[in-house]
């Protein structure tokens, strides 16, 4: 009986990772990677849930690098719990340039997202030593920025911007019972 009852709602993200706005030397090489977050009643039912970018070579100091990178995939679920989140990691050859997060939006519309890119410090005096040989600091999983636990004790920097264009659609989310609110009319 309860099987019947459980009613499911698709969303369909067609995306694009377009730029990063960036502090970059000449002839840096960056690459970006993406990956989903997401709760457990939510299936990826088509796409990927992380890839890498092409390599994005700079060419002069101060411009915009443009990734124009496709993103398309489809979730489903029973309720909205851990809504979807886009985790950005964003590379200068092998050295991180930056992390980022951002919720999909709920809407059902084009959405422009600028995420802010945030780079994580040495907390302590070897560790800021050791940054003048090339040591880095980087997190093991950057989906832990997803869940916040924890987040509070890494010291980070801001380092930047990446803007993202989300398209959504949904479809059977006024069956579960929630409204996502009426789109403005331009």
């Amino acid at each position: 009986m309860y099987g019947k009852l459980r009613t499911r709602t698709a969303y369909l993200y067609t995306s694009q990772i377009q730029w990063a706005d960036i502090l970059a030397s000449p002839g840096s090489s960056l690459h970006c990677k993406y990956e989903f977050a997401f709760g457990p009643d939510w299936r990826n039912i088509k796409g990927l849930e992380a890839a890498v970018s092409q390599i994005v070579n700079v060419v002069s100091n101060g411009q915009k690098i443009i990734f124009n990178f496709p993103i398309d995939i489809i979730f489903k679920s029973t309720n909205p719990y851990q809504w979807p989140q886009i985790i950005l990691s964003i590379y200068n050859n092998m050295k991180l340039v930056g992390y980022g997060r951002a919720y999909i939006p709920l809407q059902p519309k084009l959405h422009t997202v600028d995420v802010a890119l945030i780079k994580p410090q040495s907390s302590t005096l070897l560790g800021y030593l050791s940054s003048f040989f090339g040591y880095q600091p980087e997190l093991v999983q950057p989906k832990m920025l997803a869940n916040c636990l924890g987040n509070d004790m890494i010291v980070m920097t801001s380092n930047g911007k990446v803007r993202l264009t989300l398209n959504v659609l949904q479809q059977g989310l006024h069956k579960l019972g929630y409204d996502v609110g009426k789109q403005k009319q331009h």
